[in-house]
């Protein structure tokens, strides 16, 4: 994704705001601060990753033959449940796939204002329909790279 390509970092934080529904931002608000009283960091991160993870079961994607095909089923289902959009490229260089999450929905909780925790969730996500797809190494997983308010970037591939 190039620079022009990529959302202004307002834009994306708004638009992660907005996509909440309002019947369910103060139930998020409440229930990441009760995970925060009961967890530590990575307890917190690794529920939230299997979160991610039964999402990905519950909204399945079809075996892909091409990156191309693969980045439209992912956005088809994160538009039908109103979870941004992501854009799939290789680095070469690091051989891994990269992947561009924007507008994921940002519910800011306690200590955390932008909504971090649903960083973790993606990671679960990606993984989960990465998995799915013929010829997935069980030891791959995506790492989070980056993240700001709504927009996360996700690295795939073997540590260098």
């Amino acid at each position: 994704m190039t620079q022009a390509e990529r959302t202004e970092p307002a834009t994306a934080a708004y638009l992660a705001r907005r996509g909440v529904s309002g019947q369910w931002r103060s139930f998020v608000r409440a229930l990441v601060e009760t995970l925060d009283e009961h967890l530590d960091q990575d307890g917190r991160a690794a529920l939230m990753r299997a979160i991610g993870r039964r999402m990905a079961e519950a909204m399945p994607l079809p075996h892909c033959d091409t990156l191309k095909g693969l980045e439209g089923h992912m956005n088809d289902a994160l538009g039908a449940a109103e979870w941004g959009y992501c854009q799939l490229a290789v680095d070469i260089e690091r051989q891994c796939l990269l992947v561009t999450h924007a507008a994921a929905p940002a519910v800011g909780a306690g200590q955390d204002a932008e909504g971090g925790w649903v960083a973790a969730v993606l990671e679960g996500l990606y993984a989960g329909w990465l998995s799915q797809q013929p010829g997935a190494s069980a030891e791959l997983v995506p790492v989070i790279a980056t993240y700001t308010a709504g927009e996360a970037r996700l690295d795939y591939g073997r540590a260098a």
